[in-house]
């Protein structure tokens, strides 16, 4: 459901939206593609959310600021546990319109 509403969000900004089935899927397609903003998940199956902001964060350095992290964690704790980076975090719920507000702003 969470890759669908991603899809949607790029819909509506007419944007194509590729989806990983996995954090593994994620990393393979980060190294093949160019992205205007990339959207994760922090529960991934396979290698997490996080895992794939390490590898970002390792190829790209700092300036992560076209990539959005979704959780259903509280956001404010994802926040403190990425300090340091430029990676907007969001919760799961609602995401389709929180998604298109960034991207957009962002694009």
């Amino acid at each position: 459901m969470l890759a669908e509403a991603i899809e949607r969000a790029g819909e509506q900004l007419q944007l194509f939206a590729d989806r990983a089935t996995d954090g593994w899927d994620a990393i393979e397609m980060l190294e093949c593609g160019e992205y205007a903003a990339i959207v994760i998940d922090t529960d991934l199956p396979r290698h997490s959310g996080y895992g794939v902001l390490t590898y970002l964060r390792e190829e790209n350095g700092e300036e992560l600021d076209n990539v959005i992290l979704m959780t259903s964690s509280d956001c404010d704790e994802v926040r403190r546990k990425v300090s340091g980076e430029r990676v907007t975090v969001i919760p799961k719920s609602g995401a389709v319109d929180e998604i298109a507000r960034i991207v957009k702003a962002r694009c």
